[in-house]
């Protein structure tokens, strides 16, 4: 029987299948550092996604892996207590984890404090100072902090196929 990470990335690219959010996918630009680069893609990737059937902790995972950036799977409860493949930040940008004992989520725009993650009710960005989200207590706020080599890069292609290829020049 194949492993929960299995059945996780498959769900993923389930999910990938339906149709596109009304956001234009944005190309990371070649100036950026390797950390921009990714954290866009990343962001960009979670908003192309409507709905899943994985919870917020293996969504999260998913989307790292892939990026690909490889991390252990970890619970929010874990994540929140801290990880080796995770640090703790106090000033969040654009991809970074943001996390609450029982929920996970991906930072969109640290200016507008948005992130988006996966429901019961499907992938939603929201505010992290919504009412809602205060009455969780105190996110915290995590970045990835293993080796990062932007050597992939996903594509969405007009119709039903999610690919991920090699950016040129990085062969």
């Amino acid at each position: 029987m194949p492993s929960s990470k299995t059945w996780a990335a498959l769900l993923l690219w389930v999910a990938l299948l339906l149709p596109k959010a009304a956001h234009g996918q944005t190309k990371p630009s070649l100036e950026s550092s390797p950390r921009t680069q990714v954290a866009e893609q990343l962001v960009e990737l979670g908003l192309q996604i409507h709905e899943t059937t994985l919870d917020c902790s293996h969504f999260v995972n998913a989307l790292f892996d892939a990026i690909g950036l490889d991390y252990d799977y970890q619970p929010s409860r874990i994540l929140y207590r801290g990880t080796n493949a995770f640090k703790r930040i106090y000033r969040p940008a654009t991809g970074d984890l943001i996390v609450w004992p029982g929920h996970v989520g991906i930072v969109v725009d640290p200016q507008e404090k948005t992130f988006v993650s996966a429901l019961r009710t499907g992938v939603k960005v929201a505010s992290y100072t919504s009412r809602y989200w205060r009455r969780r207590g105190h996110p915290r706020f995590l970045r990835y902090s293993l080796p990062i080599t932007p050597t992939l890069a996903w594509q969405i292609k007009d119709g039903p196929e999610f690919e991920i290829v090699h950016r040129p020049g990085t062969e």
